[in-house]
């Protein structure tokens, strides 16, 4: 059985070229997406650079998107928590 995230998340995600981007209104984080499948978490910055944190959890990920500041969450929770990449 799914579980109720893993349902909503399957469903409104369907296509061929992966989860797309969520805009969020904050002066750091521009964007993000989250791969269910891989647990990364995709972070566009308005400054142009984006960053893969690997082995984010959903419930990681739901608060991220819950939270009252997200660049107080991320510098809080996410930015030297989880091994990350920038993607070129």
């Amino acid at each position: 059985m799914k579980s109720i995230f893993r349902q909503w998340f399957s469903r409104n995600n369907k296509s061929e070229e992966g989860p797309r981007y969520k805009q969020l209104d904050s002066d750091l984080i521009k964007a993000i997406r989250y791969d269910l499948e891989a647990q990364h978490l995709y972070i566009q910055f308005h400054d142009g650079r984006e960053f893969v944190y690997c082995k984010v959890s959903p419930y990681a990920y739901n608060a991220f998107l819950n939270a009252d500041s997200f660049t107080e969450h991320f510098h809080s929770f996410i930015s030297q928590r989880y091994l990350h990449y920038q993607v070129m």
